[in-house]
């Protein structure tokens, strides 16, 4: 117990220090990537977060409502009638990171099914949880999609930064003080009664969207959230992303690590390309078109844009619409694909054999 203290009280420090850095500096969700790395530095250390198991889904469920304050009808119906421009959008950042998992998993950098579920743009805890049922290695995935978070993150922020220095500040924290704050509470309150019956990683952040979009665009509830949860909740998510990285994972991949760490900045640049045209097609800013497509989570990708002058209701329909189809299409990808790498088809069949005896 003095030592779980020991270890709270160090990262706690730790992340003030490099969140007051970063918030100094003017880079955006400061909030989530100075905690997220100190996580990393306590995981790295051999120190082991004592993070209640409760916390992360109070976390997403407000993440989740920071979301649906820009998903409104306005903007559902936007997608609606853009179909074409958002799948376009969806399908193209999931072509490019299967693609890349597939040329790491015929290199043999990781595992065949390590590399396709690891390569999955997007729904990082869904993949992490779904990819053992198909006989993939949990924590090599987990390493995987975590260090594109990571990287995705840094460089979103990053980038971000660059653009909002020549456009002026943006408040950290997207707040109406003069709007009711209780519906948020009981939004989240029902998200953590739902959610336990839900076996889906994101359960309590697309249950918490989906509360809160019905409130406002069909009810007509327009409600705040306040500073005093978000802050913790940014911090929360940063610590969830950050401990993944522990000593006993990275001495698994250290070999690995340059070659998974070349792809993931592949992939950023790849869909970084990919929103010059989206751009021009869906006629909005470069940054937002930038956001829309990266290929990370999209609870990171909504803290980053929330502190960001952007278009952000296009960036989280993108982000939720790719997060969605991922969730369909992900499974049948990677299977789909392990039986054209070579000693991949004998486990393909060996576990689509189990799958069938386990739901006879």
């Amino acid at each position: 117990m003095k030592n779980a203290i020991r270890i709270l009280v160090i990262l706690t420090l730790l992340s003030a220090v490099l969140a007051e850095g970063l918030l100094v500096a003017g880079l955006p969700a400061a909030l989530l990537i100075g905690p997220m790395i100190a996580a990393i530095i306590v995981a790295v250390s051999g120190g082991s977060i004592p993070l209640d198991r409760r916390l992360p889904p109070l976390a997403q469920s407000i993440i989740g409502q920071l979301m649906a304050h820009s998903l409104t009808l306005r903007v559902l119906r936007e997608v609606v009638s853009h179909w074409a421009i958002f799948l376009g959008g969806v399908f193209s950042v999931i072509l490019i990171s299967f693609s890349l998992g597939w040329v790491l998993a015929r290199l043999r950098v990781m595992p065949g099914s390590v590399a396709l579920w690891g390569s999955s743009p997007g729904a990082a805890t869904a993949m992490t949880l779904l990819c053992e049922s198909y006989g993939a290695d949990q924590r090599l995935v987990a390493f995987m999609v975590y260090l594109r978070v990571f990287l995705v993150t840094i460089a979103t922020s990053i980038v971000s930064h660059i653009v909002v220095s020549s456009h002026g500040a943006h408040p950290l924290f997207p707040t109406d003080l003069h709007l009711p704050i209780w519906p948020c509470f009981i939004i989240v309150a029902l998200t953590a009664v739902i959610t336990p019956f839900l076996r889906l990683g994101a359960a309590p952040l697309l249950v918490s969207l989906a509360l809160g979009v019905l409130c406002q665009s069909f009810l007509g509830l327009r409600y705040t959230l306040p500073e005093w949860m978000l802050a913790p909740s940014y911090v929360i998510i940063g610590w969830m992303i950050g401990r993944r990285f522990t000593r006993d994972v990275l001495g698994h991949v250290w070999r690995a690590l340059p070659a998974v760490t070349l792809s993931t900045c592949v992939l950023i640049a790849g869909c970084a390309l990919l929103s010059w045209p989206l751009a021009r097609i869906a006629h909005v800013d470069l940054l937002s078109a930038y956001l829309a497509t990266s290929p990370g989570g999209a609870d990171s990708i909504a803290i980053i844009a929330a502190s960001t002058p952007i278009d952000v209701p296009f960036v989280m329909a993108m982000q939720i619409a790719r997060f969605m189809v991922l969730i369909a299409v992900a499974p049948m990808i990677a299977t789909s694909l392990m039986r054209f790498l070579p000693g991949e088809r004998a486990e393909v069949s060996s576990q689509a054999g189990r799958n069938t005896d386990t739901e006879q």
